[in-house]
């Protein structure tokens, strides 16, 4: 007999893919290949996924498998080099959001007059669309509405709808990208599992196929459920997923069915969205996702993720306290939902959309300088509805170049200095400014207005000069305002700024006159 151990290193332990690769790389040999999870004192049969599953190994665990048959040394070399060379590959670190940008309210959102629900933002993104409500399907409570029959009756749909259904999952790998893919073929092999197979199939007393197959289905959840990790607890899902695949071939595909979606839509589900359902809802109209908590680091959310798809979970009382709205705008990355978006709202989406736009373009950092002053920073002529939209437009621009990471902390941080004074100097100038750690470099941003805007207490200003000062530079900060704060004073100065052809005629004017 051999022995082989190892530490699981997998950040969400052995759940359905790496149990999957497990048993891919045993299932070949004669030998019986049982894993023992040493630190939970449980074992399981090497070649069976729901096996593994259910030995519960999470990470850090120490394990070892022990091999014995005729074929035991080429089956521990072949398991050996995938313990040391690949098992760490089965799974990676589900990404983790900025918690300090979780909790906020941007400060331009925030003046809307609609109602905003807080959630948790699971796949980053920004959407709006028709709110199209679907609910989780049960099928005990659909089994008791469909027909009677008998033990050999209910024997033989099961068989022929397993086998449906594993050859639809053929179908759909072969159609699939490759995250989706590697997904499916991990609930392919689930399916194929003997012990799967064995429980789908077992003579129930029951009083028909889909009642057999709800219980069954909640047998094979057991072992997921009973986990003490909670990533491996939210595989259950797939379960579930693998029982409504199956339902469909049993006679009830329009009491499952979902809807089709006919214009850009968020999905609404009251219970958890299985990572089949998504398959199904997506396509062109398909702009997010909100759904019940329990399910932050399932199936679901890792294709969410994949297709750039919003996606955020609520408990269960805001979906039922949201029913009535009609259209919602989702922002995931701020944990919050928009129902019936006002003008507020929109502009909010149109400027992140922007933002993003001009983000999704990958930038080498590593050969740029990043001066107080450049022709980027400098906006000209543009027209803005509000001072809430000249704050936005800045702080939006400075992420858009790299000199924050949060355009809405550096907003922020304006706002709570103009809270305190308002920041316009007269001559139709305001000096908005802050210091902050959110600020990697620190900045001078200058929007000349066509028109005059009213910027608070009775003043209305054309040019706005944006002071952004990262903490390590106080010293700058008063200076550079200080300078400014004189020159503004100068009717010749403000004019060379007002009548500037182009933004490299204000830079090279503000670097001679403020020293830099």
């Amino acid at each position: 007999m051999q022995t082989l151990p190892f530490r699981c290193e997998l950040p969400n332990g052995i759940h359905a893919r790496p149990a999957s690769a497990i048993e891919q790389n045993t299932v070949g040999f004669q030998s019986d290949i049982i894993l023992f999870n040493q630190s939970k004192t449980r074992q399981a049969n090497a070649k069976s996924v729901l096996a593994l599953v259910g030995a519960d190994v999470t990470h850090g665990d120490e394990c070892y498998f022990t091999i014995s048959g005729y074929d035991e040394n080429l089956a521990y070399e072949k398991l050996k080099a995938f313990i040391e060379h690949e098992f760490i590959h089965c799974d990676e670190k589900f990404p983790q959001k900025d918690k300090q940008e979780q909790s906020i309210i941007p400060v331009y959102l925030s003046r809307t007059t609609s109602q905003i629900v807080r959630g948790h933002g699971i796949s980053q993104g920004i959407a709006k669309g028709k709110a199209v409500y679907v609910q989780s399907f049960d099928l005990q409570q659909i089994a008791w509405s469909e027909p009677s029959s008998t033990q050999t009756e209910q024997g033989a749909a099961l068989t022929h709808a397993l086998q449906c259904a594993r050859q639809q999952f053929t179908q759909d790998i072969e159609q699939a990208d490759k995250v989706a893919i590697n997904i499916l073929e991990a609930q392919s092999q689930l399916l194929d599992d003997e012990d799967v197979e064995a429980c789908l199939l077992k003579h129930r007393e029951t009083h028909n196929a889909i009642a057999a197959l709800s219980m069954a289905i909640e047998e094979l959840s057991l072992p997921f459920r009973e986990s003490s990790n909670e990533y491996l607890r939210q595989r259950e899902l797939d379960i579930q997923d693998l029982g409504l695949r199956i339902a469909t071939y049993l006679g009830i595909q329009t009491k499952i069915q979902l809807p089709e979606l006919t214009e850009d839509s968020i999905v609404v589900c009251q219970g958890v969205l299985t990572p089949s359902e998504l398959l199904a809802l997506r396509g062109e109209y398909l702009q997010g996702i909100v759904m019940g908590q329990g399910a932050e680091t399932s199936h679901t959310a890792i294709l969410a993720q994949s297709f750039a798809l919003p996606l955020m979970c609520v408990a269960p009382p805001t979906i039922e306290s949201i029913q009535s709205a009609q259209v919602i705008l989702l922002d995931s990355k701020y944990d919050l939902l928009v129902l019936e978006p006002d003008a507020y709202a929109d502009n909010w989406l149109k400027f992140e959309k922007e933002k993003l736009s001009y983000l999704s373009v990958s930038l080498d950092e590593s050969n740029i300088e990043y001066a107080v002053l450049s022709p980027s920073l400098i906006l000209l002529d543009e027209s803005m509805a509000s001072k809430d939209e000249v704050i936005k437009r800045l702080t939006d621009n400075l992420e858009i170049n790299h000199r924050t990471d949060s355009g809405v902390q550096v907003e922020q941080a304006i706002w709570q200095r103009e809270e305190i004074f308002s920041t316009a100097l007269g001559f139709s100038i305001a000096i908005p400014h802050c210091k902050s750690p959110f600020v990697k470099h620190s900045s001078i941003s200058v929007l000349r207005l066509p028109n005059e805007l009213a910027w608070g207490d009775n003043v209305d200003v054309k040019l706005v000069i944006m002071l952004t000062i990262n903490d390590s530079d106080e010293s700058q900060h008063m200076r550079i305002f200080s300078i400014l704060a004189r020159k503004l004073m100068h009717e010749s100065f403000r004019e060379k700024i007002l009548k500037a052809k182009n933004e490299i005629d204000i830079v090279e004017l503000l670097k001679v006159e403020l020293e830099l």
